[in-house]
């Protein structure tokens, strides 16, 4: 990637560096931003740092540096600057996430790192007596682990930019099912007023969103199975009934998060979709407000879906 072959596309690069921890990915970019032009590190670890002042975060702050990640990426892609994105990036699905995010802004390369686990520990070990960052064994192995099992199954070869489908395409459903439609609560049939999104104690204090209860009314009296499917955590289902008691909606299933589970919505409704309502209902639509669910429904799972809201978060 010399400066010559960069400056000759149009559209921005971006190079996503795979490995286990100890592999020299930070390394490596730190020494390609010194020898090539218009392109930006991107670094899950600095993120960590600069915004919590640890690297040893839980899932709930862990997709908050994801989204701090991607929202960065994006911006300077849109920009034409050229991104490397630092991080282990070892899981498939991580990878996947990835494409399926980035392939809209940029020609997407990989470089991977694969080190034999015994030099990972040793130089692990090396950089804990030099900077006190401990990482152990087990930890490093499941990365080994991640990036063997990701070899097997995707190639790393360059995938180009390609623009957002304009053509709507929809999944072939039995019509032999229930039909069903699907609906999402904050934001969307209930509106928060203020309240905390991530504490639904008092959620039976939410308005009602009108328009949205006037269309699972008229569903419900066509016949079709109203499937409530929230991001809400299951703690909060007490709350989550009396606001629907209170406000007369009648609905088939409600189906919210296990607690403690802070992984992105769209990966927690993909998840539950396909457990529990996929083969089971004939889904004639969906209603829902976040950008990164209702693109999942659209383009993932080829559903219709009506975003009722705003939902850029």
């Amino acid at each position: 990637m010399t400066r010559q072959n960069i400056n000759k596309h149009t559209f921005a690069k971006l190079l996503i560096l795979v490995g286990a921890p100890g592999s020299g990915k930070s390394t490596f970019a730190k020494y390609f931003l010194r020898t090539e032009d218009n392109w930006v590190r991107v670094n899950r670890d600095d993120f960590r740092t600069m915004q919590f002042g640890d690297t040893k975060m839980n899932s709930f702050y862990e997709e908050r540096i994801s989204k701090m990640v991607e929202a960065s990426a994006i911006a300077l892609l849109k920009s034409k600057t050229n991104v490397i994105i630092d991080a282990t990036n070892c899981g498939l699905r991580t990878i996947e996430d990835m494409i399926e995010t980035y392939t809209e802004y940029a020609d997407i390369q990989f470089k991977v790192f694969d080190l034999p686990l015994a030099e990972l520990v040793s130089r692990c070990d090396k950089r804990n007596t030099e900077i006190g960052k401990f990482i152990s064994k087990g930890v490093i192995e499941k990365y080994v682990n991640q990036l063997r099992f990701t070899k097997e199954k995707f190639d790393f070869q360059p995938i180009p930019r390609r623009l957002k489908e304009t053509e709507i395409k929809y999944v072939t459903q039995s019509k032999n099912l229930p039909k069903a439609i699907i609906c999402d609560l904050d934001g969307t049939l209930s509106l928060l007023n203020g309240r905390d999104p991530y504490n639904a104690s008092t959620c039976d204090n939410d308005l009602l969103n009108e328009p949205v209860a006037k269309v699972l009314r008229m569903a419900k009296n066509e016949g079709y199975k109203i499937i409530l499917l929230s991001g809400r955590e299951n703690i909060y289902r007490e709350p989550t009934v009396r606001f629907l008691e209170k406000h007369h909606i009648d609905y088939d299933l409600l189906i919210m998060r296990n607690a403690n589970d802070f992984r992105k919505d769209s990966i927690i409704k993909r998840e539950i979709f396909d457990n529990e309502i996929q083969g089971k209902y004939f889904v004639k639509f969906l209603l829902d407000d976040r950008n990164q669910v209702v693109d999942m429904w659209r383009k993932e799972l080829g559903l219709p879906c009506f975003q009722v809201n705003y939902g850029d978060f």
